[in-house]
């Protein structure tokens, strides 16, 4: 790609700004987030390593900002797939699945979150984010209650919370190293082995359930 000159103006900013966003994503996309580089961003985008850091402080900053944007598209599919009319909770939690796990990049972002998205950023970077994710969950709660009318939304927002954190863990179990694939296929590690689709749904149901037992 062409390389830009330097942005001046506010909206030329804004295309660089973009610009690097979508050869970030792209990249993660095809060898995973971990392999993300800065140099390979630069390529793609148009836009120099070093002027990179004009727009984003770190590689990690970068991929926080995708995490959002996946989050936002998680939200826009999961209120389509939900609608508006109530439903059973095996069909929320089949809905959730399908959304969730459509949607690998994100699925790989919430496992990098704390322990690696979170550092090599400033107090400022990181709340920017959380202030757009508590939004999402209120939004993604607020989906919750309108196809589960019983569910406070208070209920709501913490089932949205521990799904993610769920999800969070469940992607890399449910997608280990060949060398670990080989050992859980014996046996006696039969129990060892992670159904994303399978748990995440059967996670879904037992909370829902729960929460549902205490309003009796």
């Amino acid at each position: 790609m062409k390389a830009f000159q330097r942005a001046r103006k506010p909206e030329e900013k804004e295309v660089r700004r973009e610009a690097i966003l979508a050869a970030a994503r792209q990249i993660a996309s095809e060898v995973g987030p971990m392999e993300l580089g800065l140099n390979e961003i630069g390529r793609r985008s148009g836009v120099s390593k070093p002027n990179i850091y004009r727009y984003f402080e770190s590689r990690e900053h970068i991929l926080l900002h995708l995490l959002v944007t996946e989050m936002e598209e998680l939200l826009e599919d999961m209120e389509a797939r939900l609608g508006r009319r109530p439903l059973k909770r095996s069909t929320v939690a089949a809905r959730f699945v399908a959304a969730w796990l459509g949607r690998p990049l994100l699925c790989q972002l919430l496992g990098m979150v704390t322990s690696i998205l979170e550092h090599n950023l400033s107090v400022d970077a990181i709340a920017e984010s959380k202030i757009r994710i508590v939004a999402l969950t209120g939004q993604a709660a607020a989906a919750m209650v309108r196809v589960l009318p019983w569910l406070d939304p208070g209920d709501a927002a913490w089932a949205v919370q521990a799904i993610a954190l769920y999800v969070a863990g469940l992607w890399p179990a449910a997608h280990p190293s060949q060398a670990a694939v080989e050992v859980l296929s014996r046996p006696e590690f039969a129990s060892f082995r992670p159904v994303a689709e399978r748990d995440l749904a059967r996670f879904v149901e037992v909370i829902l359930a729960g929460l549902d037992a205490t309003k009796a």
